[in-house]
């Protein structure tokens, strides 16, 4: 077996009767000035209360992220992972076996499912329920998605011809996990929200409130539009001085349907941060207030930053017009997505479309031939556009039916989709009906197929074209048009693609899955079922107050350690009693 990760250690402190230093005291003080306090963040959609396996929202999974927590975890900074519910895990030769030794000591957040309502502590079955709910067959199980073909036995548990997982073994301080074959990517998929570890009380209780280890609880008077997440007094992890964390009394998310009270809120202080600027807003951020962001004195902080997320049209392949080829390549030669990027988004994205669904960020995808899949990918030819839409029977647009298109509510989405539906007439003479859907409705439409089209933006869960190109893996469209396609929304089906794919997931190096993936992506942009618009790049807007909060290319959020200066704060609030 070969030592992956070991506990650091554990620090001790010895109190006695002499007098306290001067470095002790400032570290009192250290630690007093970062207690307490409220972050509050703004939502973008409803709220809805759903079990790990449930989600597919980031914004829904960064929420449940501060309750719930997994065996391992990013490092929010470095994003290097890094110990969680496992203090450490072993790794046999051969690659195909992962031994985690659990922790010690980590209670669930109290709650009626208990007895007399207090937290127990975690134990190695809980881990092993985690495995069996993402293996289980049951509607709206969308870590299946990610977990197939990963641990011996989980695809026959599914598939109902066995009653036991294999490849699942427990002591009281360690779970084994046997895998089908080698995984570039198996710690990847454990830390997503999948492999949240829950108690089993939990799920038979009448309604399912998320309960788990992590950092923050759940208060019971949240709804769909305020979520109030409460600090965890009895969270296992400290600081690098002993003390308890997280820092924070509590975490507010409030939903706002309009860019105009979310900013103004911002700028009255009573949001901590904005995660993206709207589109309609900069302007105002950065030259109106560009004073607010300078010098020591700074109220703000502004980072851009590239997402490893990308924006495209999903073409529904179950819809009579889009079966076509042809068609598909005539809407994705007829985008004009430097346009877009540049007029339309005031140059607020990392790239236009001009690669595949994997985001061309090296720094992420070390190696990827990120040139060759540009060679066969899309820019606007206006000509070839029409050439093909003639080809595809429909020469100038005549007698093309009317294309329906949903899209998430959202200013900034109706700009981008309201300016495609202009392009599209003016290159090719054909009509495009567009509708905005509230969020968590337009999953469930993209899931069914409603619509010709669905706008989608998809982040990854780990730094790997795998989860990109998941999304077009035709293993997991349902045999039944009438049950939902969850994470093939689009219900692509492309036996080429299929096998690249999979020799990707079974490769034994990073190098090797990269090329495997490569080619899948390059078969898939020859008979495309997308259209990309562009990479992502997000604006993130921050009170100065806002400490040790780290952004990242992977949206991954994490307030444990993160507090709010009171000095800072002090401050403003004096300038604004003395105005």
């Amino acid at each position: 077996m070969k030592h992956i990760f070991y506990l650091v250690g554990i620090i001790t402190f010895f109190f006695s009767c002499t007098p306290i230093s001067s470095s002790d005291a400032e570290n009192n003080n250290l630690i007093d000035a970062k207690l307490g306090g409220v972050i509050n963040v703004p939502l973008d959609s409803y709220f809805e209360i759903q079990k790990p396996t449930e989600i597919l929202k980031v914004e829904a999974a960064q929420i449940a992220g501060q309750m719930l927590e997994s065996l391992v975890k990013y490092n929010s900074r470095t994003l290097q992972i890094e110990p969680a519910l496992a203090e450490e895990w072993e790794i046999s030769e051969d690659g195909l076996t992962y031994i985690f030794h659990i922790r010690k000591g980590v209670m669930f957040h109290d709650n009626v499912c208990f007895q007399d309502g207090k937290g127990r502590e975690m134990i190695t079955q809980d881990v092993v329920d985690m495995f069996y709910r993402v293996y289980e067959n049951v509607p709206e199980n969308y870590g299946y998605a990610m977990f197939k073909n990963t641990v011996v036995g989980g695809d026959d548990f599914y598939n109902g011809k066995v009653t036991e997982i294999q490849g699942l073994t427990s002591t009281e301080n360690t779970v084994t996990v046997k895998l089908k074959d080698v995984s570039n990517t198996f710690l990847s998929k454990v830390l997503t929200i999948y492999g949240s570890i829950i108690p089993k009380e939990s799920l038979i209780t009448e309604k399912w409130l998320p309960i788990g280890t992590g950092p923050f609880a759940y208060n019971n008077q949240s709804n769909s539009e305020l979520v109030i997440l409460n600090r965890n007094p009895s969270y296992w992890m400290k600081d690098s001085l002993g003390t308890q964390l997280p820092y924070l009394d509590k975490l507010s998310y409030s939903y706002y349907e309009d860019d105009s009270d979310k900013m103004d809120d911002f700028w009255e202080e009573k949001t901590t941060l904005v995660k993206n600027v709207p589109i309609t807003k900069i302007s105002d951020v950065l030259e109106e207030r560009i004073s607010d962001f300078e010098g020591k004195d700074a109220k703000y902080v502004l980072e851009s930053v590239p997402q490893m997320s990308t924006t495209y049209l999903e073409f529904n392949m179950n819809s009579k017009i889009m079966k076509n080829p042809k068609v598909r390549l005539a809407i994705n030669l007829a985008i004009d997505r430097k346009k877009l990027v540049q007029k339309t988004l005031k140059n607020q994205a990392f790239e236009i479309g001009k690669f595949g669904i994997t985001p061309p960020l090296p720094k992420f995808y070390i190696g990827y031939d990120f040139e060759g899949i540009e060679d066969v990918s899309y820019t606007k030819n206006s000509e070839l556009a029409k050439q093909m839409l003639a080809e595809a029977g429909y020469p100038k647009g005549k007698g093309f039916p009317t294309i329906s298109a949903q899209f998430k509510m959202d200013n900034s989405m109706y700009l981008i989709m309201s300016e495609v539906q202009a392009q599209l007439k003016s290159v090719l003479n054909i009509n495009m009906d567009i509708e905005q859907v509230e969020f968590n409705k337009l999953l469930e439409n993209n899931a069914m197929g409603t619509a010709d089209i669905f706008e989608n933006i998809w982040i990854g869960d780990f730094p790997s074209p795998e989860s990109f190109l998941i999304n077009f893996y035709g293993e997991l469209v349902p045999d039944d048009i009438n049950k939902p396609s969850i994470i093939n929304g689009g219900r692509y089906v492309n036996k080429d693609f299929d096998a690249y794919f999979e020799k990707g997931m079974r490769a034994k190096t990073n190098d090797e899955a990269n090329e495997f993936f490569a080619e899948a992506e390059k078969v898939m942009m020859q008979d495309p079922p997308l259209a990309i618009l562009f990479y992502g790049e997000n604006l993130w807007l921050k009170q100065a107050s806002l400490k040790d909060f780290y952004t990242n290319g992977m949206n991954y959020v994490d307030f444990t350690s993160v507090y709010i200066d009171t000095t800072i704060v002090k401050e403003e609030l004096t300038e604004k009693d003395e105005h």
